[in-house]
């Protein structure tokens, strides 16, 4: 059930540090934008925008304040520079519960609050929930972190700032083959989920078409404790690495095993690896490889300066990628507004269809033809003794 506090106005709330309250925005009058309304708005009526990211929930695991504070950050850097074509912006905030039903929900709201876009999240099944409502009222919505292509194909509304499960399967094969100089990969793969089955088909045409060549596939399920009859079955094949493309939690028992058994070779994963593998994994995780969105050291000026202005805010550190996605999100859809010089819905949407080489803190940002970037820089991330350090920028 949605929680009667899912429509919320806190983007000028007292979550922000009073120095850093000064320094960005002034109070201004909130005030409703009506769709259809734009021609007939009074001057300096505030320009209503939607964050739609999970506060409570199974998936949210307390950290999705992030992707709020993110997208109000942004906010407050455009309301700094002097709003959109002359007028503040207002950030609504809604909880989607963390489930496409309450997404879908938390959609219909934003939509019915009048709202001129929508940013949000972060997992592919609410953001594909998220664009269905917004393709059918026209209204533009931005995903700040959702992977499967599946989000954008919802139709014209709907746009990507981070890069896609494809993207990102290709890149991983490409950096196994290049950077590590691999021939030979076994796949290891989550079959009761989307997201690794895609990821791992991706990698094994990408690793196929690059010369390399699959020794071996293996399946396990989410709630798999054994992962011995894989393992070993891959090590027989003596491959030169191993591509596990799941989240943490199996992904670091299958590391810790895999240590275990005495087996050395390199691992990869993708976005759904990160630190928290180190708790469940240990230091049986050294030396392997994953992907993420940012990084602060990675070669991103706007990046940093959105990280700097976050800590500077919330007093949180490191600032995680998932909080410069969702910036990116506001900052790039507040570029198209300012591009189209109206606040007219088709013309920001084409705008935004239209945008080539921003600037973003997560790398520069081109929309393809199906609304995804392109050509964007993807950060590879290694694990040492006890945290994950930054490697390289590859694309």
């Amino acid at each position: 059930m949605i929680a009667r506090e899912t429509f919320r106005r806190p983007v000028l709330s007292g979550r922000f540090r009073p120095g850093f309250l000064a320094g960005f925005f002034s109070a201004f009058v909130l005030w409703c934008l009506l769709p259809g309304l734009a021609e007939a708005r009074p001057e300096g009526t505030p320009v209503r925008i939607a964050a739609i990211y999970d506060r409570t929930g199974e998936a949210s695991v307390g950290i999705r304040e992030r992707d709020f504070r993110g997208a109000a950050l942004a906010v407050a850097a455009v309301n700094a520079s002097g709003g959109l074509l002359g007028s503040p912006v207002e950030l609504l905030e809604f909880d989607n519960a963390g489930t496409p039903l309450g997404a879908r929900h938390a959609a219909k709201q934003a939509v019915a609050a009048g709202v001129l876009a929508v940013v949000g999240g972060p997992f592919s099944g609410l953001s594909k929930a998220i664009a269905e409502v917004c393709q059918e009222a026209r209204t533009p919505f931005v995903a700040s972190i959702a992977t499967h292509a599946d989000v954008t194909r919802v139709g014209d509304c709907a746009f990507r700032i981070c890069f896609t499960d494809d993207q990102q399967g290709d890149l991983l094969a490409r950096f196994a083959l290049q950077a590590l100089g691999a021939r030979k990969a076994a796949v290891l793969v989550n079959v009761g989920s989307d997201y690794s089955l895609g990821l791992a088909a991706t990698f094994t045409r990408a690793f196929q078409a690059g010369g390399g060549h699959i020794v071996f596939e293996g399946a396990f399920k989410t709630n798999d404790a054994d992962f011995s009859r894989q393992l070993t079955a891959a090590a027989e094949k003596t491959p030169d690495v191993v591509f596990v493309p799941s989240y943490a939690l199996e992904s670091g028992r299958i590391l810790r095993q895999a240590k275990a058994m005495g087996i050395t070779t390199t691992f990869l994963g993708g976005d759904g690896w990160g630190p928290t593998m180190i708790d469940i994994g240990g230091e049986a995780v050294r030396g392997h490889y994953y992907t993420t969105h940012w990084h602060p050291e990675a070669p991103f000026p706007a990046g940093r300066a959105a990280a700097e202005a976050y800590r500077a805010a919330y007093g949180e550190s490191p600032v995680q990628p998932d909080a410069i996605l969702a910036h990116d999100a506001v900052m790039v859809l507040a570029d198209a507004v300012r591009r189209a010089g109206t606040l007219d819905r088709e013309k920001i949407i084409s705008a935004l269809a239209r945008t080539r080489g921003f600037p973003g803190g997560t790398g520069t940002i081109t929309f393809d033809e199906n609304r995804n970037p392109t050509g964007k820089d993807v950060t590879i991330m290694r694990f040492t003794d006890d945290q994950a350090v930054f490697h390289a920028t590859f694309r």
